[in-house]
């Protein structure tokens, strides 16, 4: 532990530390390391918190006293907010200059942008509801989500990223449910699980790509975990939904066709096992899904059938666990000799 307080006292001299920095710097080196991530984590997660429940607040408060408020008013009250949002990042950021050189991640300056983006979505509504645009609910969110971008791409964080990607599902769901379509094979009701299927999909492959580039502005392994999981998850209800219908083949090879696409990717270009459990597991459930209506479809006796269901079930899962575990083990292991 000394040698960590004497190494934080050769940092200050070389000019690394700023002298008002150092009580909290030899606070910190008195510690042991696992006590210093747990509380730097904490104090993140309730500062998100705090930002967050501050955010919602303001936004109920507006609500609730809507006739209360004359105009100018409401505008006022989230103008100040955008604007004290916006000094607070710069205030945040001049004293994290020296420190935090990018200023990416979880700082407390991107903390005041994520206020910021939450003032920046009510004022749009407050813009919307005020003047009556007559503009659909999928446009608030779509504008929204491009007015994040550049607040995502300045401060690298996570949570921003991911609220982005939020905002952009959202658009979607609602423009499909204002303007439903259809197109080639797919029907009204599964055109827009494919569209955020293959939305967040090229998503994963921007972060993934993003990241393989030595972008750190778009590293957010949070967001690309859950990019791909929102894809495979709307795909494996579109193949559940295909496999109980049965009525359109070519729906259904779609799904076959996407489903492999994710795997030859995951398994022989990218070697990444997180994708390739989820699309394993995918195929589980619509297989299953697609034997269950096959097996009870004039059965004269279920219990059976639930029980070969059941061994099916126990037979694939057991195996695609012992075959990632190996796949595991090779991507480990080219990993190694690329880094040799």
């Amino acid at each position: 532990m000394s040698n960590l307080r004497e190494q934080v006292w050769r940092w200050y001299e070389q000019g690394k530390i700023a002298a008002e920095e150092m009580p909290k710097a030899l606070k910190l080196a008195g510690q042991s390391q696992a006590d210093v991530e747990w509380q730097q984590k904490i104090e993140q997660l309730l500062l998100w918190l705090g930002v967050l429940l501050l955010a919602a607040g303001v936004i109920i408060f507006l609500a609730f006293n809507w006739q209360d408020f004359g105009k100018f008013g409401k505008f006022a009250l989230v103008q100040a907010l955008l604007l004290i949002c916006s000094f607070s990042y710069t205030w945040f950021r001049w004293q994290e200059r020296d420190s935090l050189v990018d200023g990416l991640g979880a700082t407390k300056a991107n903390s005041a942008l994520l206020g910021l983006s939450f003032m920046i979505g009510a004022l749009l509504a407050l813009v919307g509801q005020t003047y009556q645009t007559g503009a659909d609910p999928w446009q608030l969110f779509a504008i929204w989500s491009l007015c994040l971008l550049p607040l995502a791409w300045l401060s690298g964080f996570d949570l921003l990223w991911l609220k982005l990607l939020l905002l952009l599902n959202v658009s979607v769901v609602l423009y499909f449910s204002t303007w439903p379509q259809a197109l080639w094979w797919f029907g009204f009701d599964i055109f827009p699980l494919v569209v955020i299927s293959v939305c967040n999909g090229l998503s994963y492959l921007f972060f993934y790509g993003a990241t393989a580039l030595g972008l750190t502005r778009c590293n957010a392994p949070i967001t690309q975990a859950l990019t791909m999981v929102t894809a495979l998850s709307a795909l494996t209800w579109y193949g559940c939904w295909q496999a109980a219908d049965m009525t359109n083949k070519a729906s259904f090879t779609f799904y076959w066709l996407y489903a492999l696409t994710v795997f030859i990717l995951s398994r022989f270009v990218l070697q990444q096992l997180f994708p390739l459990a989820l699309v394993c597991f995918s195929v589980i459930a619509v297989s299953t899904v697609w034997l269950a209506t096959k097996l009870f479809v004039g059965a004269n006796n279920g219990v059976y059938m639930f029980l070969l269901l059941s061994l099916y079930v126990i037979g694939v899962t057991t195996m695609a666990s012992v075959w990632l575990t190996k796949a595991r083990g090779l991507f480990h292991g080219a990993q190694a000799d690329q880094e040799a």
